[in-house]
């Protein structure tokens, strides 16, 4: 399940000032092993290290590929690509992509959007179901608790 806080917008130059909104909690990060791991105990037929073999041989295709100036899609998960950062010079005969040329991944997710708590993969018996976080004081509380208006 996954967990949220509300927050309220307090910027006042903003259309939406003194609306609250949602924000996705942070529940920790799940590592390519973990993956590995979990996929094992889903009773998959194959070894930890087949498993293991096909994720890392992914990463390092994909990544080859970018590398290459390609962009690749995996469905339902987001469109891989690295982009770049350039400094500008004053004379192109300057221009050094050694020095002026900054790298970075970026990923566009894809596939289904969802739309409230619906199953998005029934296949795998997934559903993303949503929860406030516990771990922060809800201003949800902090309004339960004041005296409604007569």
């Amino acid at each position: 399940m996954a967990k949220y806080r509300l927050y309220k917008n307090n910027n006042v130059r903003s259309a939406a000032y003194g609306k609250w909104y949602a924000r996705k909690s942070a529940e920790g990060l799940v590592s390519t092993d973990d993956l590995v791991m979990m996929m094992v105990g889903r009773n998959s037929g194959f070894s930890e290290g087949q498993i293991a073999g096909v994720v890392k041989d992914l990463v390092n295709l994909i990544r080859g590929l970018a590398y290459e100036g390609k962009s690749v899609k995996v469905d339902n998960l987001g469109i891989f690509r690295v982009s770049m950062i350039s400094k500008g010079v004053e004379n192109p005969k300057d221009f050094n992509t050694a020095t002026d040329i900054t790298a970075k991944w970026q990923v566009q997710p894809t596939g289904m959007v969802l739309i409230k708590s619906i199953p998005h993969n029934r296949a795998a018996g997934v559903a993303l179901t949503w929860e406030e976080d516990n771990d922060y004081v809800s201003p949800r509380k902090n309004q339960e608790e004041e005296p409604a208006n007569p």
